[in-house]
């Protein structure tokens, strides 16, 4: 079934969802997936990346097997259809089976295993956890010791071991001999499963950040598996590398269940994935000795893998790249089509939208810059939308506004209530929180954001995380986190701050002052910047956008400096653009030694990788 243009979208929906997706949950999905394709791969999981080491390979009856004795193995220890069951593990297998077997026998919880223990445990507070599922130090070592804090912590927590050889510590639960003692064919004791059960609780809005739960449903997950592979029309036996943790949509999701549903093979590269700088480095041997068809990456693991080179390895399997977490850089999307010779399909996922919500076809016109239209069934529109939540007009194509969406495949929700305002607007449209436009063809192109999130490398940050450090400081009066424009990341967290009254430090200090004090790697700033005054609004509120703009100013004007070491007298300016979003122009008043054509291709090269745009002028 290709998908070529937005009016096959529209075709597509002329059968009724019921009959175009029939499953109503994950159980019954899986299964009929198991009868169809028993002796196929499903898992192919590396221990390391090494021409001899280690293979394990699951077929789809074995994991089916697996997944419902693990279902079975929760209602043994006494999980109920409504308690929560938190995982904490690295990408093996077991990481696949838990998540599945969770959501079956009652609802899932995959939390980031990298977080600090206090904040895991928060989370696992804030699902009303039941349940441990937690990986080995022989799978993976950092693990455990953060499984102990929680326990002292939660005290009345079941935990359940995964790996290990010796007997499990006293109190935990050795997940083989459990899972190793139940029936694989059939479920024990069923959990009702229908479109509206919710299956899995997803953290979001800034791992680290106080959590957001979203509730995912059983249908929307079911739908998602059809939509997020629909765009390939790649038939069974298609091999995928996913190099992404379980705990985000996108390694649990689209590199998971939505392949696992089509019959693809999932190749899964060392528990750390993408994170293992192995994994990166041997890349192109994985895809030439695994026959790779189609490799998911976010943005920063594309860069990365674009700086190893080919060599002799035989990448004549692959078909396609697709990213997303971030906008993905144009130039990094044509030096990937024009070096590889495989398109690069971007597309645009929220947890909230249970993963990808818009995607550029891989048989259609690919629309450098855009994330694609959307996936059958789901509603976008791009609106104004006030302060309140409250939606006022949809905006006309190519003006800007808020992207919103509605439809099955959009969550059941929060957790916790309060977060719905202003996220789950009226008539079950949501804001994404993000600012875009929609162009005559039904593609959305992202423009930036409405909300303060900060987004490096896929990774989430919140930035009240970043601000509650500082403004621990005793010079600090107030301060505000944004994001800046990286080429490598996408965007780099730094923080603006206004000094008390005959206050004096130094942004060195403040740097490492915040450096200390907040617990997650991603999330520490690269930068202080000391301003006199904060910007604010009219009710006396920091003014988020001007920093923004301040911030990328300093990214660009430090990034051709090298034109001004050639004579070239430039300044830039970064302001709001009525169809771009934000727009990075660099003003040449001197051309010094080079022509205006030398300067603009200097400009493509050495500023392309920004997500940001750029135009050259002169005056």
């Amino acid at each position: 079934m290709k998908i070529a243009t937005h009016a096959d979208v529209v075709a597509l929906e002329r059968t009724p969802l019921v009959e175009r997706v029939p499953h109503t949950n994950v159980y019954d999905l899986m299964r009929d997936a198991a009868a169809r394709h028993a002796d196929r791969i499903a898992i192919r999981y590396l221990g390391g990346v090494g021409p001899d080491d280690p293979v394990r390979d699951v077929t789809f009856a074995a994991m089916m097997a697996r997944v419902t004795q693990t279902a079975n193995a929760l209602r043994a220890l006494g999980v109920g259809p409504d308690d929560v069951v938190t995982l904490l593990m690295p990408g093996v297998p077991e990481a696949f089976f838990g998540l599945w077997g969770a959501e079956i026998a009652a609802v899932a919880d995959p939390v980031n295993y990298f977080l600090d223990a206090t904040q895991i445990a928060g989370i696992m507070k804030e699902a009303g956890a039941r349940a441990l599922i937690a990986a080995d130090p022989s799978i993976f070592p950092d693990i455990w010791p953060k499984v102990e804090t929680i326990r002292a912590l939660l005290p009345d927590l079941l935990v359940i071991r995964v790996g290990g050889s010796g007997p499990a510590p006293a109190g935990v639960v050795d997940y083989d001999a459990i899972a190793d003692a139940q029936p694989g064919d059939r479920l024990v004791a069923p959990k009702r499963l229908d479109r509206d059960t919710v299956a899995a609780l997803f953290h979001t809005g800034g791992t680290t950040g106080l959590p957001k739960l979203a509730r995912h449903t059983h249908g929307a997950l079911a739908l998602m598996a059809w939509t997020n592979t629909l765009f390939f029309d790649l038939g069974p036996g298609t091999v995928m590398f996913n190099p992404l943790p379980q705990f985000h949509v996108g390694g649990s999701l689209f590199g998971g269940l939505a392949p696992f549903a089509s019959g693809w093979t999932v190749l899964m590269p060392t528990p750390l994935g993408a994170r293992n700088p192995t994994v990166v480095r041997e890349f192109w041997r994985i895809v030439e000795r695994h026959e790779v068809n189609v490799a998911g990456a976010v943005p920063t693991s594309l860069a990365a893998i674009m700086n190893i080179p080919v060599g002799d390895a035989d990448v004549s399997s692959l078909r396609t790249f697709v990213s997303g977490g971030s906008t993905v850089p144009v130039e990094l999307i044509r030096r990937i089509e024009r070096e590889i010779g495989v398109p690069v399909i971007e597309g645009y996922g929220m947890t909230e939208v249970h993963c990808y919500s818009t995607m550029n076809p891989l048989h259609g016109e690919r629309r450098s810059g855009s994330v694609g239209f959307r996936v059958p069934y789901l509603e976008v529109r791009v609106a104004d939308v006030d302060g309140e939540g409250s939606i006022l007009a949809d905006r006309a194509l190519g003006e800007i506004g808020h992207v919103l969406m509605r439809g099955p495949q959009v969550f059941a929700g929060y957790v916790k209530p309060a977060h719905n305002k202003g996220a789950v607007l009226a008539d079950g449209w949501l804001d994404s929180g993000d600012l875009g436009r929609l162009d005559a063809d039904g593609y959305v192109w992202l423009t930036g954001r409405s909300k303060d999130l900060i987004i490096r490398g896929g990774h989430n940050i919140d930035p009240i995380v970043i601000e509650d450090a500082l403004m621990a400081h005793p010079a600090v009066e107030t301060c505000a986190a944004v994001g800046r424009p990286d080429s490598y990341a996408g965007e780099l967290p730094v923080v603006f701050v206004q000094l008390r009254p005959g206050a004096s430090t130094t942004a060195a200090d403040l740097l490492a002052f915040a450096r200390e004090r907040v617990t997650e790697r991603a999330a520490a700033p690269v930068e202080a910047i000391i301003l006199d005054v904060m910007p604010v609004t009219g009710v006396g509120k920091i003014f988020k956008p001007t920093l923004r703009l301040r911030a990328a100013e300093r990214v660009f004007d430090a990034a051709i400096e090298p034109l001004r070491a050639r004579g070239v007298v430039a300044s830039v300016t970064v302001a709001p653009h009525d169809t771009l979003g934000t727009l990075a122009t660099i003003a040449v008043a001197d051309t010094g030694t080079m022509r205006p054509e030398e300067i603009e291709s200097w400009c493509r090269d050495a500023l392309g990788g920004f997500q940001l745009r750029h135009a050259v002028t002169y005056r």
